[in-house]
């Protein structure tokens, strides 16, 4: 068993299956897996899936029981994913993709925060401002950026943002995520488009960027990014976001009032020419 140190938590990783174990100081309050099953329709190329094999695993509501009142009074939850390693039919395992949803005045989107704990992620990011209001076959995408996160670095998804995460590394990625609960979460969009508007394919270990044909309407050439430390919303690189929040949860107040952080969360995303490995 493999201790997962960039947590900052007592949980471990089983090497041969990539499960993870979860010591008894900790709660947790759920458990899902996705399987071919249920990516179906989300996938570059679905010509003979293999029969349910894993995609990613979730561990949900993960505390120490001495900060579940702090968790809950902040409405905020802390989960795990695991994102098994390998491709399908040459696309790298991913998660399903969503949107969150607008916060009360309609102004901006709920952001969220993604730390990779173990392996390297990719996020893609597509802004689009009717992915809600728009008949689907109408949905607009403004931006586009494809994000490298690499263990023990962190990423605040921003607002506005429809995301999916991507397991581009050789091993699983094991990335933790803290959210705002009363944030709504709608897939429906990604779905309809059979995915976000590009994929992410490794083959003889190069990776490439596919436009889904299934967008219609034009969306931008994607930007590439990597991404920066911000200490004032308790993002520090190779400290853990438990123990950041543990220690200043105000810091954190950006997933419930996105509005006065949009720009300062954008800042830190660093672009570079070509997408980073």
């Amino acid at each position: 068993m493999e201790k997962l140190v960039h947590s900052g938590l007592p949980l471990y990783l089983d090497e041969e299956n990539h499960v993870m174990a979860v010591s008894a100081l900790l709660k947790m309050d759920g458990f899902g897996r996705k399987e071919t099953g249920k990516m179906t329709g989300l996938l570059a190329n679905e010509e003979e899936l293999p029969v349910d094999e894993p995609f990613y695993d979730v561990y949900r509501g993960l505390a120490f029981p001495e900060d579940e009142e702090l968790l809950l009074k902040n409405d905020f939850r802390y989960d795990i994913t695991i994102i098994m390693p390998g491709q399908v039919n040459g696309e790298c395992k991913k998660t399903s993709g969503h949107y969150h949803g607008w916060n009360p005045a309609r102004t901006n989107t709920y952001a969220e925060v993604y730390e990779v704990i173990k392996g390297t992620a990719l996020y893609v990011l597509q802004k689009s401002p009717d992915f809600d209001t728009a008949a689907p076959e109408d949905l607009t995408i403004e931006d586009l950026i494809l994000a490298t996160v690499h263990e023990g670095e962190t990423i605040i998804i921003p607002p506005n943002y429809g995301h999916a995460s991507i397991n581009i590394g050789d091993g699983p990625l094991v990335f933790s995520n803290l959210a705002y609960v009363p944030c709504p979460v709608n897939y429906d969009p990604v779905r309809y488009y059979h995915g976000m508007s590009y994929y992410i394919m490794k083959k003889d270990g190069n990776l490439t960027a596919e436009f889904n044909p299934h967008y219609k309407n034009p969306v931008p050439e994607p930007k590439f990014a990597s991404v920066k430390a911000n200490p004032h919303l308790g993002i520090c690189f190779g400290k853990p976001v438990y123990q950041s929040f543990q220690e200043n949860p105000e810091a954190f107040r950006f997933l419930a009032e996105p509005d006065a952080y949009v720009d300062e969360i954008m800042s830190m995303l660093e672009y570079k020419e070509q997408l980073v490995k």
